[in-house]
């Protein structure tokens, strides 16, 4: 059972499991607004805006939640949208695992990004019903299953020898769990869908690299670090992945969910 389905099934009997480790998320996002590439950033917000186009209305008031360098904000603003936003200098204080912005506030809420590094996602989902007008429009966009799946791979043979397997990377909400959770959470004409993205590196460094500069680095509660032996039995069975070029194709899998509140 998916992490998103275990705790839309546990959330009104107990508190959902605590998976990551909000403080590190704070600094991960503190250090990618201050060093990080916005190419994943540009791919979020525009994926959004095509869901966006798509619907044929105007949005007067707006709240983008982790906004990143804003890409999306400004967009939104150059279609004359109110926006405020929680990150690039934003003025709006929200803790995405309880979030609290007031009820029936905004035409347009948006989770960019963050909603699959939320313990609670379904308390999530509620919240930000609440916080949006009636006949209010939800949107989230995030990395989901099966994204990584050569390094997944080669993490589980990596540490076929580890007497301890420490969790190295974030479990991942599927598409067809994206659409249950906006059902469980209220929203109506809801739709989930996933559009993947390929992606190809020379070495396993390589793609650390641009893990760490999209902000996508490891905020789980329980982390520990790799040892150097781990970290070498890696990245020979990456490496072992390649195609005859000596590259590893890697592909991204991008979760857009979609859902209004009802009128």
């Amino acid at each position: 059972m998916s992490r998103a389905r275990r705790a839309a099934t546990s959330r009104d009997v107990t508190a959902p499991p605590r998976i990551f480790d909000r403080t590190a998320r704070r600094l991960r996002r503190d250090r990618y607004l201050q060093h990080g590439s916005d190419e994943l950033e540009r791919y979020i917000a525009e994926a959004l805006l095509e869901r966006l186009d798509a619907v044929q209305r105007r949005f007067a008031t707006a709240l983008v939640i982790n906004t990143g360098h804003g890409i999306l904000a400004a967009a939104l603003r150059g279609r004359d949208v109110d926006v405020e936003e929680t990150d690039h200098g934003g003025s709006t204080p929200v803790d995405e695992d309880r979030l609290d912005v007031g009820e029936g506030r905004f035409d347009l809420l948006i989770f960019a990004s963050s909603l699959d590094t939320i313990d609670d996602v379904p308390g999530a989902m509620i919240a930000a019903r609440r916080a949006l007008k009636p006949d209010g429009l939800f949107l989230a966009a995030f990395p989901g299953a099966p994204s990584l799946p050569i390094l997944r791979a080669a993490l589980a043979d990596a540490a076929a020898d580890d007497r301890r397997v420490a969790p190295r990377l974030h479990p991942l909400i599927d598409v067809r769990a994206a659409g249950d959770l906006l059902g469980r959470a209220g929203f109506v004409g809801q739709v989930a869908d996933v559009e993947t993205r390929d992606l190809s590196y020379a070495s396993l460094d390589r793609l650390f690299a641009d893990l760490r500069a999209s902000g996508l680095t490891n905020v789980l509660a329980e982390r520990h670090a790799m040892t150097r032996a781990t970290l070498d039995r890696l990245r020979i069975a990456y490496a072992a992945r390649a195609g005859e070029d000596g590259r590893v194709r890697e592909t991204l899998s991008l979760i857009t969910m979609t859902g209004w509140k009802p009128a």
